[in-house]
Formats: structure tokens, C-alpha cells, sequence
């Protein structure tokens, strides 16, 4: 009697096997043959064509004149390098809430383009001329990177410098 029921299990056992066989191989077959995938919704874009102009910032004579390459070669330097602590779009939003608001502009070591290329070269100190956490980029940094980023800023900030032209270009002489 014992082994009737035994072979009763192992058939019902085998019979089960069987069929989850079938099923995984239909189910393989119909993945591979008729289904046609899952969109994701990638989006291809091909590459920029190699005989495009590629802007050189480094060719600028004047780079602390601002102009539409300027800004958008500093827009790039300000996203690799600003962005952390001042947000993407220097209003904080994804950055350090210490930091300055670009934005809004409450500048604290003076207005204008050129006490902003300062703060760049130098950084800012705290009361007891401890390194805050505004450090100086002249080591990141070349100079005409540095005018780039500051145009960048321009854009985006309610504040705008009301440095002279003359006056600018006459420190950038000097700027380093």
C-alpha cells in the first residue's frame, strides 16, 4: 500500500515538473520571437557633428567683455564647479544652505564684477580671517575662467554690477 502511494506522489511530482517546463519554454519562446520589448522612452541624440566650430575660451582676447560664448562657456564652468554649494542655478536650490544666494545677490565683500573676481581669486575669510567655505578658485581656475563664470553669474543675478566698462577692463589688465 505504501509504495502505491509513493508512486502516486512521484507521478504527480513528475507531472508538475513537466509542465513548468513547458511553460518556461513556451514563455522563452514567445519572449524571444513575438514580444517586442519594453519602450523605455530613451531618446538617441547622435553627437555633434566633429566639423561644428568648437569655441576655444582660452582664444578670448578680452575675456572680461562679456558675450554669448563667454556665458556659455561660463555656465558650464559654473556647473562643474559652483553648482554644489550654490545650486544649479545659483538660487540654492540643491546646494548648501550657507552659501550665497547668486540670485538674489546679497553680496558681502562688495558689489561689481571686479570685487567679484576677487572673491574668486582670494576667497572670503570670516571675522578672524579663518578660510569660510568660499575658498579661492585661482588654483581651479584661470583668469578668463574666472570672467566666464562671473558673466554666467550676471544672468542669473538680480544685483547687477554697475561696474564701468573702462574700469573693468582696466583691472582685468592687472587680474591675475
Amino acid at each position: 500500500m505504501m509504495a502505491e502511494n509513493q508512486d502516486f506522489h512521484n507521478k504527480s511530482g513528475m507531472y508538475f515538473l513537466l509542465g513548468s517546463m513547458v511553460f518556461v519554454i513556451m514563455f522563452f519562446i514567445y519572449v524571444v520571437v513575438f514580444h517586442k520589448g519594453v519602450d523605455l522612452g530613451e531618446k538617441f541624440e547622435a553627437p555633434p557633428s566633429t566639423d561644428a566650430p568648437v569655441y576655444d575660451l582660452a582664444s578670448e582676447k578680452e575675456p572680461w567683455v562679456s558675450n554669448e560664448n563667454i556665458v556659455s562657456a561660463g555656465a558650464k564652468i559654473f556647473k562643474q564647479n559652483c553648482a554644489t554649494c550654490h545650486g544649479e542655478k545659483g538660487n540654492l536650490v540643491g546646494g548648501v544652505p550657507n552659501a550665497r544666494n547668486l540670485v538674489v545677490g546679497q553680496w558681502t565683500q562688495g558689489e561689481g564684477i571686479m570685487n567679484h573676481f576677487k572673491v574668486l581669486q582670494n576667497g572670503i575669510k570670516d571675522a578672524q580671517g579663518n578660510q569660510t567655505a568660499m575658498v579661492s578658485f585661482s588654483a581651479q581656475l584661470k583668469p578668463f575662467e574666472r570672467w566666464a563664470v562671473l558673466y554666467f553669474i550676471e544672468t542669473l543675478t538680480n544685483n547687477k554690477s554697475k561696474d564701468k566698462p573702462e574700469d573693468v577692463a582696466s583691472f582685468a589688465q592687472t587680474a591675475q
